[in-house]
């Protein structure tokens, strides 16, 4: 079994650069070797490519719809319901309350939520509140347009929520974090996040990086497309990254990014924001 990993690393100055031999690299090795592979008489031969879905876009071009429907039962997703599973898992580390009849391996999402109101109650709120419930507001501020998170996310989070844990005075004793800690929590995500983009997807960065050079008085959103000064090929490159997403013809920044950058709202912009997160 052959395995080819770090692809990102390998190739990322050559995509800042704008050379075009890496992509030959990534169409001859997820392709043309595989299906040579296929043509050998060996039965017990594989191959395992870890790569990037945006990368292997950009490598394959219009092919690559094709590409993905052949290969879409073996892709990485880790989704909401996995990262709240990972969450109550930590949380029963540090306490075996969280992990009492409740099987956290197979229990439902629904399930997950309910256990979680012990950390971090049911509302960003008292319960009786009109505030967005906790869990879906959670993930939502650190997932981007795709729905997409990482475990390195929640972990993050979960440090920074609970940073002057024990200790800070609390109204809320029905939980462990209450929402003001919830609330600090989501900027301090963003700025790591920024940072693994700055290493791991610097072609996705320096697109990025022209929003946050904006002047202050731009920086709220909705942007519109004046204010975005990017290229149509650099927005829909941030558009299927789930970093940009347009909505009647005004674009929106996920949270997870937008607190790094220094955007504000706009009167109103806010639930809109988190209707598309959550949608």
């Amino acid at each position: 079994m052959f395995v080819a990993d770090g692809l990102e690393d390998l190739f990322m100055d050559a995509q800042v650069q704008k050379k075009e031999g890496w992509k030959y690299a990534v169409k001859s090795l997820c392709q043309n070797v595989i299906n040579e592979m296929r043509n050998l008489k060996y039965g017990n031969m594989g191959m395992i490519v870890f790569i990037r879905s945006d990368m292997a876009a950009e490598a394959i071009g219009v092919n690559f719809e094709q590409f993905k429907n052949q290969y879409f039962r073996y892709e990485l997703n880790w989704s909401p319901t996995e990262a709240l599973r990972l969450a109550v898992w930590i949380a029963a580390q540090v306490n075996p309350r969280f992990a009492e009849n409740i099987d956290i391996l197979k229990a439902s999402r629904e399930a997950l939520e309910e256990r979680l109101e012990l950390l971090w109650g049911k509302k960003l709120g008292k319960n009786s509140s009109r505030e967005a419930a906790s869990s879906r507001w959670i993930i939502a501020a650190l997932s981007d347009f795709n729905k997409h998170l990482q475990a390195r996310d929640i972990v993050r989070f979960l440090k920074f929520s609970t940073v002057n844990l024990p200790g800070s005075a609390s109204e809320y004793l029905d939980r462990f974090i209450p929402p003001a800690e919830i609330r600090k929590a989501i900027p301090e995500c963003s700025k790591e996040k920024l940072t693994e983009i700055k290493m791991e997807m610097r072609s996705i960065y320096q697109i990025l990086e022209r929003l946050m050079n904006l002047p202050e008085e731009d920086k709220r959103l909705p942007l519109l497309l004046d204010k975005l000064n990017l290229t149509g090929e650099e927005i829909a490159k941030l558009e299927n990254q789930g970093y940009l997403v347009s909505s009647d013809k005004k674009y929106y920044l996920p949270e997870i990014i937008r607190t790094a950058f220094g955007f504000r709202y706009e009167k109103g912009a806010r639930p809109k924001v988190l209707s598309l997160l959550r949608g």
